[in-house]
């Protein structure tokens, strides 16, 4: 299913971060937006506990970027940039390895969240 208005999110961890806005909420989140008709997904990534790299896109280095938009946000209707989008297999690859690690996938590249 095609992810045209709304994103997934999906939080682990074992300390809370946040208790408010209908929280607590756990200080690890991983934001994921999928396209299956193009073939493509987006991930951002938030981690409290990561001095280096607290908020990060996926980051996909081959260009042309995919001519696909993500959305990054349901609710105020903003979208990933074009160059996280990466392929859904590695999409995957990624979500399966942060649920085992609670950690930042090492097996995709990021690219810090721009505030765009």
């Amino acid at each position: 299913m095609d992810h045209t208005e709304w994103e997934t999110m999906m939080y682990v961890g074992d300390s809370e971060f946040r208790v408010t806005q209908e929280g607590p909420h756990p200080n690890h989140q991983l934001r994921v937006s999928v396209r299956p008709a193009y073939g493509f997904a987006a991930l951002n990534y938030m981690d409290q506990e990561d001095p280096h790299l607290t908020i990060a896109n996926s980051y996909n280095p081959i260009r042309p970027v995919p001519d696909v938009d993500l959305i990054f946000s349901g609710s105020t209707g903003t979208v990933f940039p074009r160059t996280a989008a990466i392929s859904i297999v590695d999409a995957r690859s990624a979500l399966v390895e942060w649920l085992m690690t609670r950690k930042r996938p090492s097996c995709i590249q990021w690219r810090p969240y721009d505030a765009y």
